[in-house]
């Protein structure tokens, strides 16, 4: 199993109602990408590190079914036109479950 971990924060001039469309954009994801197997986008709320504001974790099968979801043209579409403009950081980690 291979999960993909994003934390992200919305740049400070991101307007409410397109950190909304953002948001439900992402919580579209595992109808648009059949790949992914669990989905969970929430609110950072930990009072030891407030450095991101939201976080998703997507769960995958295996290391081709997330090549194929970030290769899929709808990904690469979203990311580009809607994620990224609004986003002042973000971080990306992938993890496989091997220790």
């Amino acid at each position: 199993m291979i999960k993909q971990v994003v934390v992200f924060s919305f740049a400070d001039a991101t307007p409410p109602e397109r950190r909304r469309q953002v948001l439900d954009g992402l919580n579209r994801f595992p109808a648009w990408f059949p790949q992914i197997k669990s989905w969970s986008l929430g609110r950072n709320v930990s009072r030891r590190d407030d450095r991101y504001q939201y976080g998703f974790v997507a769960e995958f099968e295996s290391m081709d079914a997330l090549n194929e979801y970030l290769a899929h043209p709808q990904h690469e579409s979203f990311v580009s036109e809607q994620f990224r403009p609004a986003i002042a950081h973000r971080s990306i980690v992938t993890l496989s479950g091997d220790v």
